[in-house]
C-alpha cells in the first residue's frame, strides 16, 4: 500500500492488508471486511464525520469529485483500490464507502491452460470477449491477453474507472468523465469509442461493457478493427440476454444485435 492510499484510508488502513478484497464503511459507522469467505465485522468503528472525510479524500485523491451536489461518487487508484462513496441525504443513515482492492497474484497463459487450448498466432486478430461474474477474474484475464500482443501495435483502452494495468509499451488510456454541476462535460463511454477510432488504433480495448456502447463497440469490430472487452454475466447461457438487453437500451433490435455480436467476436 502507498503511503498516500494508507494517509486517505486513515483508520480503514489497519484492515487493509494482502488478503483483503472488499472493505465498507456502512452508515452507522461499521467497518466490514471480506477476504474472499464473506463480509465480517471489524473492530473498527468511524463516526459520520470520518467515514464521509474518508470518502470525499479518496475519491478527491483519485482525481474525483463527491460532495453534497453529486452525492455519489466513483473512482480509482490505479492497481490499489476502487472506491464508491454515497452522502447523505442518498444514504441515510450516514456516508457509504464501498472499496474493492484487486488481487495481486501472479498469473500466466497457463493458469488459464490457453498455451495448450489457443493459437496465438490467431489471437492476433481475434476480438475477444471475456464473461464472468463480479470478482471472477475478468480484469485479470483482460490483462494477461493484453500483455500477448505483439509490442507492434497501438492499443487504445476505454475505461469508465482506471483499472486496467496492461504489460504492453503502447497502450493509450481514454476514461469516461461525468457531467458537472450544471449538467454538461459529460464524456460518454459510446464517444470514446467513436473517437478512439481517429486516434489508429490497432486494437480497441473496452474494460467492460454496461450500456448502449455496446453499439459503438460492436460497429467498431465489424468494420475492421480487432478488440478486446469484458461482459459481466454469471453463466455463459446470460451472454446473449445480456447483449440483447444492453442493445435495446441503445435502441436496437434483438436480431441486429444478435448478428453484429456473432460477427464481431471470434471468442
Amino acid at each position: 500500500m502507498s503511503p498516500t492510499l494508507s494517509s486517505a484510508l486513515g483508520p480503514l488502513a489497519s484492515a487493509v492488508d494482502d488478503d483483503v478484497r472488499d472493505l465498507c464503511v456502512t452508515g452507522d459507522g461499521q467497518v466490514w471486511r471480506n477476504d474472499g469467505r464473506g463480509f465480517v465485522t471489524t473492530n473498527i468503528i468511524v463516526d459520520p464525520r470520518e467515514a464521509r472525510r474518508i470518502g470525499v479524500g479518496l475519491v478527491e485523491t483519485a482525481g474525483g469529485r463527491v460532495d453534497d451536489a453529486r452525492p455519489l461518487g466513483d473512482a480509482a487508484l490505479a492497481g490499489q483500490v476502487r472506491v464508491h462513496v454515497v452522502l447523505p441525504p442518498v444514504a441515510r443513515d450516514g456516508a457509504i464507502v464501498t472499496l474493492r482492492f484487486p488481487r495481486h497474484i501472479p498469473v500466466t497463459t497457463e493458469d488459464y491452460r490457453l498455451d495448450s487450448e489457443w493459437d496465438w498466432g490467431e489471437f492476433v486478430n481475434q476480438s475477444i470477449l471475456i464473461t464472468g461474474a463480479t470478482g471472477s477474474g475478468k480484469t485479470t484475464l483482460l490483462e494477461l491477453l493484453m500483455s500477448r500482443i505483439p509490442t507492434t501495435e497501438r492499443l487504445l483502452v476505454i475505461e469508465d474507472i482506471p483499472e486496467i494495468s496492461p504489460r504492453h509499451p503502447h497502450a493509450v488510456f481514454l476514461c469516461t468523465r461525468v457531467a458537472n454541476a450544471e449538467g454538461s462535460g459529460q464524456v460518454a463511454m459510446g464517444a470514446l469509442v467513436r473517437e478512439s477510432l481517429r486516434m489508429t488504433p490497432d486494437r480497441i480495448v473496452l474494460g467492460e461493457v454496461r450500456g448502449a456502447e455496446i453499439i459503438d463497440l460492436l460497429l467498431a469490430l465489424t468494420a475492421g478493427h480487432p478488440g478486446l472487452s469484458s461482459l459481466h454475466a454469471r453463466t455463459l447461457d446470460e451472454v446473449p440476454e445480456r447483449l440483447t438487453a444492453l442493445g435495446m437500451i441503445a435502441g436496437c433490435d434483438p436480431v441486429t444485435i444478435a448478428r453484429l455480436a456473432t460477427v464481431a467476436f471470434d471468442r
